[in-house]
């Protein structure tokens, strides 16, 4: 379909997107014209000249502070990026498009161009996002900082007010990243930055703008009487000014905020200040920007280098991956939650990254855990993510005490032994009586057929979700098939209806209890026999261990699903402590918060890889564990589960 738009009016937009900066700058000047006398060259040149020689040189340290900074910043940007390039070249290449875009105005355009330039291997796609980024971030963090300097210098009465209610905004924009980490038009997904990020991103603005503030504070001439902290709010309301006009070098913006803020200030002498201000912040970093362009063979290194060297062999593998001879099996978790293998020389993990965290769950499928520490948190910082290990065994807990990360308790995992399971002696009197429940109503469980009943599971597992408000995610399984062929499952039957099923994650010497979905007028006792069903499968596989997961264990576990537990002790299971360690207390917090919205407030169920020998959805055979006994039924009975 051809536009009948007329071929002048793009013409007529793109000059008006190119004329706007300077008719702002223009308009500006004029506007501050009206407002005050301006002084004669002379007079600027006399004010000029009574600026002291260790005044130019203090603000030519802050500026260094201030671009020191904003290369920092672009580190941030880098990472949350994921473009690999971030290190010292990256950081000056920052600096530099910081530094020659604030000077020739059009920053969006001229910042890209300059990193485009200055960092090879960076495409121009991707040096229009970061540049992007930056200024929107930069926008935001101002904003924070405006906030923050207006609630404690007001320069106005009525500027605390306005100062809390722009904190107020940073604070709820934060909450909501937090909680809505993506946002989507269309076929554009905008990922927010991180917690980290923002923190860092933040804190990396307050020392610009601080440092920036000083030169300008430090270039007073000696007749204005002005506290730091008070020019520093000034300089926060300019700068957002000056970066909102796009006009070169925020001129005209800037001057008539300084000068409309600070009435009762000589506006020659602030002038003669701003004027100092420009060449030592603008003019000076904009030249040695321009001589870099020019020459840009001193920043050829394409990578960052790898400054950890324990991060040297790292590598990522698919979950497919997942060696069928590992300590845990409910690892297996990964392969539906967009997890992967993350190997660390020797030493291997089952991560999940999430927009807050890089996640490693349980114990390492191999090495030293001691070994995983130091790259486990350099990964992380790469993503701008906090490191955690979740759900690990004691002797990983204490090593992580160790190594100086904090531990927390918080669950305790049911185990049993299959091939010395029994239901007889009193610690089984609950079970037996819930399988005698289950034999009245005419219950039997057989494993599932290679050929699944999926849609029946997938209505069963509807109806499961209709009644508990959903099923919980990431750190737990969802029903969906692909994920369901790497498991043994075990299906509930009453006649000819499929009233529940248990699912497994298996490996060579472990099985773990995943999804569990009971029909919601399944007879009392249907959990029960299917779970006796898979110990019996589990033993006559000459399984040792099997896991009925965990239950939480700390100071609220008493009001989280309390019927879990209850359910699982019928069992009689030996309950083992699990931790969750963190580099610190605060990255604790923020692991916990993000750990709930994802349990509680998972994304869309990602369909699993199929295993590699599976030839359909609802094939049982995987390269880790062979289908076995595939033609046997449990029924219930009072003492045993049989075979036939």
């Amino acid at each position: 379909m051809q536009s009948h738009k007329p071929p002048m009016a793009g013409q007529t937009l793109h000059l008006v997107r190119l004329t706007t900066p300077f008719a702002m700058a223009v308009l500006c000047l004029w506007a501050l014209s009206t407002r005050i006398d301006l002084p004669s060259f002379g007079e600027l040149g006399a004010l000029l000249g009574g600026i002291q020689t260790w005044q130019w040189l203090v603000a030519c340290g802050a500026t260094a502070i201030s671009f020191w900074a904003l290369g920092r910043y672009d580190s941030v940007a880098h990472r949350h990026l994921q473009t690999g390039l971030d290190g010292p070249q990256a950081r000056k290449a920052g600096m530099a498009a910081i530094a020659f875009s604030q000077f020739v105005g059009f920053g969006l355009f001229t910042g890209a161009y300059a990193r485009w330039r200055l960092v090879p291997g960076l495409t121009a796609m991707l040096a229009a996002q970061l540049t992007g980024l930056v200024a929107l971030t930069f926008i935001a963090a101002l904003t924070l900082l405006s906030g923050l300097a207006m609630l404690l210098f007001p320069p106005f009465p009525g500027f605390a007010l306005l100062g809390a209610g722009l904190v107020a905004a940073s604070l709820a924009i934060a909450a909501i990243s937090f909680l809505v980490p993506e946002l989507s038009w269309g076929r554009i997904t905008l990922r927010w930055p991180s917690l980290r990020a923002m923190v860092a991103l933040s804190f990396w603005a307050l020392i610009d703008v601080v440092a920036a503030g000083s030169a300008l504070w430090i270039l007073l001439p000696a007749g204005i009487d002005l506290s730091l902290g008070s020019l520093l709010t000034v300089y926060c309301v300019a700068l957002g000014a000056a970066i909102l006009s796009s006009a070169p070098g925020g001129t005209g913006p800037l001057e008539l905020a300084v000068l409309s803020l600070l009435p009762g200030h000589d506006s020659a002498s602030l002038l003669a200040a701003l004027l100092a201000f420009r060449l030592v912040y603008y003019a000076l970093p904009a030249a040695l920007a321009c001589a870099m362009m020019v020459l840009p063979s001193r920043l050829r290194d394409l990578r960052a280098p790898i400054s950890d060297i324990s991060l040297l062999g790292a590598r990522r593998a698919c979950a497919t991956s997942l060696p069928d001879h590992r300590p845990c099996a409910e690892t297996g978790i990964i392969r539906q939650n967009g997890g992967h293998v993350q190997a660390f020389g020797f030493n291997q993990l089952a991560m999940l990254d999430s927009p807050q965290l890089s996640l490693a769950l349980f114990d390492p499928l191999s090495g030293e855990i001691a070994e995983t520490f130091d790259p486990l948190q350099h990964y992380a910082q790469q993503r701008n993510t906090t490191a955690c290990f979740y759900k690990c065994s004691a002797r990983s807990a204490l090593a992580a005490r160790q190594a100086g990360w904090v531990v927390l308790r918080i669950a305790s995992e049911a185990v049993i032994a299959p091939p010395n399971f029994s239901e007889a002696g009193s610690r089984h009197r609950q079970l037996r009586r819930k399988l005698r429940h289950a034999e009245k109503a005419g219950l039997t469980v057989r494993p599932a057929p290679d050929s699944r009943p999926l849609a029946q599971m997938a209505a069963l597992d509807q109806a499961w979700q209709d009644r508990h408000g959903g099923a919980r995610g990431s750190t737990m399984g969802r029903f969906e098939a692909n994920y369901l062929a790497s498991q043994r499952v075990f299906l509930a039957w009453q006649e000819e209806r499929i009233i529940g099923f248990v699912s497994l994650h298996v490996a060579a010497n472990e099985w773990c209890l995943d999804l569990i979905r009971i029909c919601p007028d399944a007879p009392d006792g249907t959990g029960h026999i299917l779970v006796r069903a898979a110990i019996a499968a589990a033993s006559e596989a000459q399984i040792p261990r099997l896991s009925l997961a965990a239950v939480p264990d700390h100071h609220f576990a008493s009001r989280l699903d309390p019927g879990l537990r209850r359910f699982k002790a019928c069992f009689a299971p030996s309950w083992q402590p699990r931790y969750m360690a963190c580099p610190s207390w605060a990255a604790m917090v923020l692991a916990g918060l993000e750990l709930l919205r994802l349990v509680h407030r998972p994304g869309p169920v990602i369909p699993a890889a199929r295993p590699a020998a599976s030839t359909d959805a609802g094939s049982d055979t995987n390269t880790d564990t062979p289908y076995i006994a595939a033609d046997w039924a449990i029924s219930a009975g009072p003492e045993s589960a049989r075979a036939s």
